[in-house]
């Protein structure tokens, strides 16, 4: 019984032994973990920026990033927000269902498309309130660098 007892010891401490050299000799620098080949400890801060101050009705339509992806809000939109479902400054502009898919003169905003929409039996469109957080998908832009580098083409 003793003898089994020193052995199980024996081994207990020969594995422990053999953990803690194994262990030793892996070391790596922050700058080695992860895909990047900066030091985890890197924080990149963006530049401050302002947002275009042209007017809602001024704003020129900026190029769609890929496409099908929702267009971009060519204004400043801080004083809309927070956007609610019982508060949402952007609709004043874009509910227009009439003007879905017709030419739109200088000045006219874009209407918000039909799958923003429900539509009655009869073919009335009425605002779905599922879409009331305009900026979750439109975003307000600003010239700005990329924070992280970007080699996306169309």
């Amino acid at each position: 019984m003793k003898t089994t007892m020193m052995a199980i010891l024996a081994a207990g401490a020969l594995t422990l032994t053999y953990g803690v050299l194994q262990a030793a000799e892996m070391t790596q620098t922050d700058d080695q973990m992860g895909l990047s080949k900066t030091s985890v400890y890197d924080d990149p801060s963006p530049d401050v920026f302002e947002y275009p101050a042209t007017k809602p009705a001024a704003a020129i339509a900026l190029p769609r990033a890929y496409s099908g992806a929702p267009p971009q809000v060519p204004h400043k939109v801080d004083s809309y927000l927070p956007i609610t479902s019982r508060k949402n400054q952007c609709l004043t502009c874009h509910d227009d269902p009439g003007m879905i898919g017709k030419v739109r003169g200088k000045g006219i905003a874009t209407p918000m498309p039909e799958s923003h929409y429900h539509k009655a039996d009869n073919g009335n469109l009425t605002f779905s309130d599922t879409r009331y957080v305009c900026v979750q998908c439109h975003t307000p832009q600003a010239d700005v660098k990329d924070l992280v580098g970007n080699t996306f083409t169309q």
